[in-house]
């Protein structure tokens, strides 16, 4: 079969995105099929650079022909998704989420400018065509990566979806060894990923609990300095961006991982956690971690609050054998998930049904 692949990327970066990428061409083509990847440069500044690739993805049309030379089309990411092929299948990772649940804070599009509320209405209008298997060309059907992206989807657009979990880069090289005394906090340094919470339960700790901060990114210097200024520079590291080899060595001897983002979409850091045995500490409003983290079972699920976290972690530091067996539970749940690449590929590839569409459009 001829499987196509469409995404979108910025160029200088490759994270956990391009990981999916790489790790879903990799097992469909493991499969026996053969890949097309298709991928667009995505900015997102100016505001308007999104509007530019979304007419560019609809522009796309596989429609004539039966699709030409692709048999199955996966699309992942905003605006991929919005390319018209007979038989396409959504995988989710997330819509753009400044125009959705980030509109209105911080760290997404604020309203009341013309020029953004447009916008967001018409990228709310062409995820819901699109996505909603209104017409030929949209998704015949769409799975997400996560639970809390169905979530979202449903509650902005209406459309139902089903999560499809995947494993991390290279998950077979994560293992446990001995723990030594220290919390292991790896993501970018970036304010959506909270470390400065961590931070916070560290000062507020009773007991002098050390962790080591992994990753790059615009709150490093913001991050260090608050760290001095909490009189915690004897306990905390921050080591940067390191080499694989560096990350899976300090998954392997971590005590715990703590990973408390606000609303992450999936969160890879839980899993490879997981992987490694070691017990997660998350928030109550961290989004995707949630659904793999089972509070007193595989690790601890605590209120965003500085307090609440030293507690677990505390809990963690003054047994050992409690920390060691909640480790052990989330490998124990990791492997009775079946996040598998075998199950993503068959899922997303698999047979359906002939779609009935509800209004048709003429193609280009």
């Amino acid at each position: 079969m001829r499987v196509g692949i469409a995404t979108v990327h910025t160029p200088g970066i490759h994270g956990g995105a391009e990981f999916l990428v790489d790790g879903l061409v990799e097992a469909v083509r493991a499969a026996g099929h053969s890949v097309h990847k298709i991928s667009a440069p995505f900015f997102f500044e100016p505001v308007d650079a999104a509007a530019r690739t979304m007419d560019q993805c609809l522009g796309q049309n596989f429609l004539p022909f039966a699709g030409g030379r692709i048999d199955r089309m996966i699309c992942l990411k905003f605006p991929a998704y919005m390319i018209r092929h007979p038989d396409k299948r959504v995988w989710l990772l997330h819509q753009h989420r400044a125009a959705y649940d980030l509109y209105g804070t911080p760290y997404g599009w604020l309203p009341g400018k013309p020029e953004t509320d447009a916008l967001r209405d018409d990228i709310m209008a062409g995820d819901t065509v699109s996505l909603g298997g209104l017409e030929p060309g949209s998704a015949r059907a769409v799975y997400t990566i996560a639970e809390r992206v169905c979530q979202r989807l449903r509650d902005f657009n209406k459309i139902e979806s089903k999560a499809l979990y995947h494993p991390p880069a290279n998950w077979q090289e994560f293992r446990r060894e001995e723990a030594l005394p220290y919390i292991f906090v790896p993501s970018r340094l970036e304010g959506l990923k909270r470390q400065d919470l961590m931070l916070k339960a560290l000062a507020a700790c009773k007991t002098p609990i050390q962790a080591v901060f992994a990753g790059s990114g615009g709150m490093r210097s913001h991050l260090e300095a608050m760290a001095e200024q909490l009189g915690l520079s004897s306990r905390v590291r921050f080591v940067g961006a390191i080499s694989r080899q560096d990350m899976l060595n300090f998954y392997a001897h971590a005590a715990a991982v703590f990973f408390g983002p606000l609303d992450e979409d999936y969160g890879y850091v839980t899993l490879e956690a997981m992987l490694s045995s070691k017990p997660v500490v998350t928030c109550r409003d961290s989004g995707g971690p949630l659904e793999f983290v089972v509070d007193g079972e595989t690790g601890y699920v605590t209120d965003p609050d500085p307090e609440a976290i030293a507690a677990a972690l505390e809990k963690l530091a003054a047994d050992p054998a409690l920390t060691e067996r909640l480790g052990r539970n989330g490998r124990a749940r990791y492997e009775a998930m079946n996040i598998t690449w075998e199950h993503v590929v068959e899922t997303l590839l698999q047979d359906l049904p002939e779609p009935h569409y509800s209004h048709t459009v003429p193609t280009l």
